[in-house]
C-alpha cells in the first residue's frame, strides 16, 4: 500500500523528541498510518523530526489545538509526559479524534478516568501503548499457561534491576520506578496470567546512593484475581549486573516451572534440567503491532485489548503499590477505581 493513498489513516503525533523518535519511525514504516502533523513544544525536536521524515513546516506545530484545527486527521498519537495526558487526550477526543497514548494512562486515577469517560461519551477509541505485551516471549508464555502446560499456577516471581540516569521529570518523581516503569511489568502480569491485580502490599526504600528525588526501589506482593500471587522486586538504581527491561520471570505451576530469563523462555519439571520453550512468531511487535491494532479497532469498532478502560487496572495497581508502601497496609485495587 503506497504512502498517501486514500486507504491510509492520518494521525497527528504530539511529542516527537525522546520516545517520540521511536513512534515517528514506526508511523513512517506503517502501511496503515501516515503522519498528518507533528506537535512539540520544543522547536528543536520538532524541526529535527520534520527534517528526518520530510514533514512540511506548514504541518509542524507547537500547539495541539492549532494542529487539530489546521490539519485533517482521524486520530492523535500522544507521546507527552503523563502530567499533560488528560489535557492532550481530552482535547483530541472532544474534536472527534481517536487517540492512542503512551503509558501510563495518566498521572492520577482521576485524570485517567476522565479520559476513559470522555472517550466513551464521544464514542471514540482510546488505546494505551502497553507495548511490552506484544513481544514473542510474553505472548508465548501467555499461550503456554492458557493451554494448562503448567497446570494451575500458584505463584510467580519477577526481578527487575536497572540503573538508568534519565534526568528530567522522572528523577523528580516521588516513586519513579513504580509510577513510570513498573506499570509495564504489572500489565505483563495481567496479560500472561489472564487476570487482574486485586491486592497489593509491599515496602519501598531509598538506597544510600539513590540519585532520584524519590524512592526508586520496591519489593511488592501482588495478588491476582485468579488466585496466583506475584512477588515483585524492582530497582532503578542498580549498581551492577542488570536484567533486561522485560525483567526476569519465574512462573511456578503444579506441572513445572516456566522461566523467562534474559529474554529466553525455558520449561523445567526437574530440579536440575530445563529445556527451551517455544516462542511465538509475530509479524509485528511493540509499537508497530499497536499501530496495526489501533487501526483495526477504528475499522471494526471493537474495544482493543489495551483500551483505556481495560488498562485502568494496570494503572490502579501502581497507585495501590504506592499507597501500600506509604501506609504499610494491604490495598484493594478496585477501591481506588470507584
Amino acid at each position: 500500500m503506497a504512502k498517501g493513498s486514500r486507504s491510509m489513516k492520518r494521525i497527528i503525533q504530539v511529542g516527537v523528541g525522546g520516545m517520540g523518535n521511536v513512534w515517528t519511525e514506526r508511523v513512517a514504516e506503517s502501511n496503515k498510518w501516515e503522519a498528518a502533523a507533528y506537535v512539540d513544544s520544543n522547536e528543536v525536536n520538532l524541526l529535527a523530526a520534520a527534517d528526518k521524515h520530510g514533514m512540511p513546516n506548514t504541518r509542524c506545530f507547537t500547539d495541539v489545538m492549532e494542529a487539530i484545527n489546521e490539519v485533517e486527521a482521524e486520530a492523535l498519537l500522544d507521546v507527552t509526559p503523563q502530567q499533560v495526558r488528560r489535557s492532550v487526550c481530552t482535547t483530541a477526543l472532544d474534536r472527534g479524534l481517536h487517540v492512542l497514548s503512551e503509558k501510563p494512562l495518566a498521572d492520577t486515577l482521576k485524570n485517567a478516568k476522565a479520559i476513559v469517560d470522555k472517550a466513551a461519551k464521544q464514542e471514540r477509541i482510546y488505546m494505551v501503548a502497553q507495548n511490552y505485551r506484544y513481544q514473542p516471549q510474553p505472548q508465548a508464555a501467555r499461550k503456554f499457561i492458557a493451554e494448562q502446560k503448567l497446570g494451575a499456577v500458584g505463584y510467580a516471581a519477577v526481578q527487575f534491576f536497572k540503573g538508568p540516569r534519565f534526568g528530567g521529570f522522572r528523577e523528580q518523581m516521588e516513586f519513579p520506578l513504580v509510577l513510570d516503569m513498573s506499570i509495564h511489568h504489572f500489565d505483563l502480569m495481567r496479560c500472561i496470567l489472564d487476570a487482574d491485580v486485586e491486592f497489593v502490599s509491599g515496602v519501598t526504600m531509598s538506597a544510600p546512593w539513590n540519585w532520584n528525588k524519590g524512592d526508586a526501589t520496591a519489593m511488592l506482593q501482588l495478588e491476582m484475581s485468579n488466585g496466583a500471587v506475584v512477588n515483585y522486586t524492582g530497582s532503578w538504581v542498580s549498581t551492577g549486573w542488570e536484567t533486561p527491561w522485560n525483567a526476569n520471570w519465574r512462573f511456578e505451576g503444579e506441572k513445572g516451572v516456566l522461566l523467562w530469563e534474559n529474554d529466553e523462555l525455558w520449561f523445567s519439571d526437574k530440579p536440575d534440567k530445563r529445556r527451551k520453550a517455544p516462542v511465538a512468531k509475530m509479524k509485528q511487535t511493540h509499537q508497530a503491532h499497536l499501530l496495526d491494532a489501533f487501526a483495526k479497532a477504528i475499522d471494526t469498532g471493537e474495544e482493543p485489548e489495551t483500551s483505556g478502560r481495560r488498562n485502568l487496572n494496570s494503572l490502579a495497581a501502581t497507585f495501590a503499590a504506592v499507597k501500600a508502601m506509604q501506609s504499610k497496609r494491604r490495598i484493594r485495587v478496585s477501591d481506588l477505581i470507584k
